[in-house]
């Protein structure tokens, strides 16, 4: 039997308990124990159909050796994708996407009932509402918590100011993304309107953190230290220049040190730690833009399928 997680949503007063896959994901699973417990906004995806995830504090490298495609979960599984965000999933009803990720539990049966309403409260509040409502985890058995130091309890220099930043930003919006989406952000957008910028910003951003830095930090144990700086000189700027034209202030100056960072150290743990701090606030930083993004413009764009709410526009033209 797997280690027991709880699962609570506060606001919503609601707890679940889960049981983790130590058999089929053991380091994944340990990873993930070794961070608990934490507190992170919960979210909703927008693609893939009725499930939660939410990004965790955890940035996991550990070996994968179960995966399942989301369209063939059943309620209840939980799910740990590393390569889109390091965020962690709960299914609460169909998947819609057929892409395959790491196994990383399930919740028990008998608290399968909560979570459908759980799974629409979330999906109204990303869609409409943009409350704040956020997903705690733990062990179910306080006794049985990690004791040890933990991964990043020594950390100096850069590292050090990357993690401060992310715990710090954990259940606190950044100034910087509220100055975004509310336009506060000079002339950025032409002709005086910012959804453009904000839309631009929104996407760079998950495409600059999960596809591109976290892809780089698995690449070094195999590139010597020459070419994994010049591969992160190559990559970066594009993203970080922009996004700081976009608002992103902190995210600029944290790549600027960054880079800075990594020219001056050919250790590949310090290289690791690094980045991987780096990742923890960018994660940050996506979970944030992606919680007050505008996903109700959907209501435009929607079709009378899968249960859909909204069919056409929100006030669909009668035919006569």
């Amino acid at each position: 039997m797997g280690r027991l997680v709880d699962i609570t949503w506060p606001e919503l007063d609601v707890v679940v308990v889960a049981e983790l896959a130590d058999e089929e994901n053991p380091e994944l699973c340990e990873e993930f124990w070794r961070d608990l417990p934490f507190k992170v906004m919960q979210a909703h995806p927008v693609v893939s159909g009725e499930s939660l995830y939410a990004w965790t504090p955890t940035i996991s490298t550990a070996p994968v050796r179960l995966r399942r495609r989301i369209v063939d979960c059943a309620v209840g599984d939980l799910r740990y994708s590393q390569a889109t965000g390091n965020k962690f999933s709960i299914q609460y009803g169909p998947g819609l996407e057929p892409l395959a990720q790491p196994v990383l539990g399930k919740v028990l049966p008998e608290y399968h009932h909560l979570l459908q309403g759980v799974g629409k409260a979330i999906w109204t509040n990303l869609f409409f509402a943009k409350e704040q409502i956020f997903v705690e985890v733990k062990p179910h058995d306080p006794t049985q918590a990690f004791k040890g130091e933990g991964r990043f309890s020594n950390l100096t220099g850069v590292a050090a100011e990357f993690y401060a930043e992310a715990k710090r930003i954990q259940t606190v919006e950044p100034e910087d993304l509220r100055r975004i989406r509310t336009g506060a952000i000079g002339d950025t957008g032409t002709y005086g309107q910012y959804f453009t910028a904000w839309d631009f910003a929104n996407g760079m951003l998950r495409d600059y953190i999960m596809y591109t830095a976290y892809p780089l930090l698995k690449l070094i144990d195999t590139l010597s230290h020459d070419d994994f700086v010049a591969s992160v000189e190559a990559f970066d700027p594009a993203y970080s220049e922009y996004l700081g034209y976009s608002g992103l202030n902190t995210l600029l100056d944290f790549s600027n040190k960054l880079r800075s960072a990594i020219r001056e150290t050919d250790d590949k743990e310090e290289l690791r730690t690094i980045l991987r701090t780096f990742i923890m606030y960018g994660n940050r930083l996506c979970a944030w833009s992606y919680h007050y993004f505008p996903w109700y413009l959907g209501m435009f764009y929607g079709r009378a399928v899968n249960g859909q709410e909204f069919p056409g526009r929100f006030n669909p033209v009668k035919p006569a």
